[in-house]
């Protein structure tokens, strides 16, 4: 927003009420106002907006704007918007849009990184016990296609008291000289931890010291719940792949996504698929076919939404809520954070369990009080809260004296 006033911002992209009156100090009034650009329940608390976002109107617009000039003439459109959408993304995640692929979802993506992965019967793919289910799923069919190992390993004792010295330790301890790749979740959905991915990226470069290009050990990244809820630069953070949906914490079109590879690693990744673009080596590794397309092409508003905000503006709002709300639940008895409440660990999200509740009682009784939470579908349920821009501080407190009232 250089050499742009922030209330000349707010008020040209429609996000600050044009009132005598308004201030553009005033942070209540820029959040309320970010708030309106969305079609969200007014009735309802939803701490749950990560789970596929709503569309500002930006993006709204965009998808009505690109369906009207698909049904135009198709023809016109998809190479020039295409390329457009992945400068977009480089931009945004600190890299270039030769080195982004586009995919439906992260799922998909990671499928596709682990199925092209070239993979030798006495290789492994080494992953952590909180890695999502098709996280998971997608290394183990991929090793199974050529006879190859996954190991699952867990890198801390207690996710509420994690350090980057104890993950950066058994991480090292783990990697052996038959470890292909290492696959690790930036902000885990399971416990809220932000994994120290540039930790992690030393540890793997160390490993690698004297190996042959075909033995080296690949850091990929599940960036899904990170990707614009963290202010960083995925693509400088050390990995060699970075994979997110852009449908969640960047308030994409649904049903997008994108992987990141970095160059140098590019030659060990082969594509699953046939694909529709050729515009770069690491291109064809998006699936081919007729996709949405009016949808993929809103992800370059999307993106343009979150620049004009500011990354850094956005990741501070969701780290004040979220340490509200930590803060909050840390003065109730009976109920237990499994969440880092220091901002350096820590994401949009807060799991936590009431005593005598488990986490599917604690969002149904929350629901009865038209508040929407969710629980960590893996080992654990825990309950679990997403702090999004579009949340109130009135809204974290309110939901804090409900499982107060909970837990008594």
């Amino acid at each position: 927003m250089a050499g742009m006033e922030r209330r000349d911002f707010l008020v040209g992209a429609g996000l600050l009420a044009v009132a005598p009156a308004a201030s553009s100090a005033a942070q209540g009034a820029d959040w309320a106002s970010v708030r309106r650009e969305f079609r969200l329940d007014q009735g309802l608390t939803n701490l749950g907006l990560f789970y596929l976002a709503s569309n500002p109107r930006e993006v709204r617009d965009a998808v009505e704007e690109f369906k009207r000039r698909l049904d135009a003439n198709s023809h016109d459109l998809m190479p020039e918007q295409a390329q457009e959408v992945a400068v977009a993304l480089g931009q945004y995640v600190g890299g270039a849009a030769d080195d982004i692929a586009f995919v439906p979802n992260t799922t998909m993506g990671l499928s596709i990184v682990y199925g092209g992965l070239k993979l030798r019967p006495d290789q492994e793919l080494l992953l952590s016990d909180q890695d999502h289910a098709w996280h998971q799923q997608a290394a183990r069919l991929a090793a199974a296609r050529v006879g190859a190992k996954v190991r699952v390993g867990t890198l801390y004792e207690n996710p509420a008291k994690a350090t980057e010295d104890e993950i950066a330790v058994r991480l090292r301890n783990s990697i052996t000289p038959r470890t292909r790749a290492v696959g690790i979740t930036w902000v885990q959905s399971s416990t809220g931890l932000r994994m120290p991915v540039r930790a992690c990226a030393s540890v793997v470069a160390e490993a690698n010291k004297g190996r042959a290009p075909q033995d080296r050990c690949l850091l990929i990244v599940d960036g899904v719940h990170g990707l614009a809820a963290v202010d960083e630069d995925a693509a400088r953070m050390g990995a060699d792949v970075f994979v997110a949906g852009t449908h969640k914490w960047l308030f994409g079109p649904r049903g997008t996504g994108m992987v990141w590879v970095n160059p140098e690693v590019r030659g060990e990744i082969v594509p699953m698929l046939p694909s529709l673009s050729d515009r770069s080596e690491t291109a064809l590794l998006g699936p081919g076919g007729f996709h949405a397309f009016e949808q993929h092409f809103g992800v370059q508003a999307a993106v343009r939404f979150h620049q004009r905000l500011g990354r850094d503006r956005v990741a501070s709002r969701i780290a004040e809520l979220s340490g509200r709300f930590s803060d909050g639940l840390a003065e109730i008895p009976g109920v237990v954070v499994h969440t880092p409440r220091d901002p350096a660990t820590s994401a949009g999200m807060v799991c936590f369990d009431v005593t005598g509740h488990s986490g599917p009682e604690v969002v149904e009784l929350l629901a009865r009080k038209q508040i929407q939470i969710t629980t960590a579908s893996y080992r654990i349920p825990y309950a679990r809260v997403g702090t999004s821009i579009l949340n109130t501080p009135e809204e974290i407190d309110r939901t804090v004296r409900e499982i107060s009232a909970l837990a008594r």
